[in-house]
């Protein structure tokens, strides 16, 4: 299955404290196809990693070999003094828009890979975007509360503020008559979230899944409540249902790891 590219709207910039060993950074090489509308601004491409590390950039469309270097790659200390490694990344990009008044029906693009891991001294990955593949659909915002009380805790007071998700939708429409696509996004304690693809204005949601990317949160493993219980994967389409009867949806829960946890996206490769 390709992967879509997507990324919450609302996608804000943080850092990590990094001390990586022996200043080592890695590039990717982006080539990005036509813009599928003629609009034709930069356009962002984030990466994700490990304890907050998010490496925010643009590119140009139609471009080949595009070079984004300067990544942060390499051994790293965490404030709380908890060592980590920083080499997988998870690659996103909103959106693009037929003008810069005109966000109804975007196009959502294909990245290849929408995730990786730098090995090496001086590591390099390609990655390709196209957003001339997929078919155009209406998109609509899914909130996430980071305030949500279990145990007496929230993620927000655990200092939890902001994860990597992937989005899947089993029957997103290809221009060719393919379906499926899954993508990339990020939720945060400040006005980030999910969105929902739909193939007519607010009718004909499309049947998609949200997973969180807790594999890089180095502290904690992050959790959505449910009535079934904790769970690391919901249902997209029926929590949107939802809110439209008003009830709360998209309930973050936050557990502390042990201290000899070091989850897989935090470890050396």
């Amino acid at each position: 299955m390709k992967h879509l590219l997507w990324v919450s709207i609302a996608c804000m910039l943080l850092t990590a404290p990094v001390c990586a060993e022996h200043g080592q950074t890695g590039l990717i090489n982006v080539n990005v196809g036509d813009s599928p509308t003629g609009y034709t601004p930069p356009q962002p491409v984030t990466l994700f990693g490990c304890n907050n590390t998010v490496f925010k950039s643009s590119v140009s469309w139609g471009t080949k070999n595009q070079v984004v270097g300067d990544i942060p790659y390499g051994h790293a200390i965490s404030d709380s003094g908890k060592p980590y490694f920083i080499s997988q990344y998870y690659v996103a990009s909103p959106p693009a828009y037929r003008g810069p008044d005109n966000k109804q029906y975007p196009f959502i693009g294909l990245v290849t890979p929408d995730r990786f891991i730098f090995k090496g001294e001086r590591p390099a990955q390609i990655v390709d975007l196209d957003y001339r593949i997929l078919r155009p659909t209406y998109l609509k915002d899914v909130p996430v509360d980071f305030n949500f009380k279990y145990n007496n805790k929230t993620c927000n007071e655990q200092k939890v503020t902001a994860i990597p998700i992937n989005t899947e939708c089993k029957n997103f429409p290809w221009n060719i008559g393919a379906l499926g696509a899954s993508g990339i996004g990020q939720l945060s304690h400040d006005g980030g979230r999910a969105f929902l693809p739909f193939l007519g204005d607010n009718v004909d949601p499309l049947q998609c899944n949200v997973t969180l990317l807790d594999d890089v949160v180095l502290a904690h493993e992050v959790y959505f409540y449910s009535a079934e219980g904790l769970t690391k994967t919901i249902n997209l389409t029926a929590l949107e249902g939802a809110s439209k009867k008003g009830e709360n949806i998209m309930n973050l829960v936050c557990m502390p790891r042990a201290a000899d946890d070091t989850p897989a996206g935090c470890a050396a490769p």
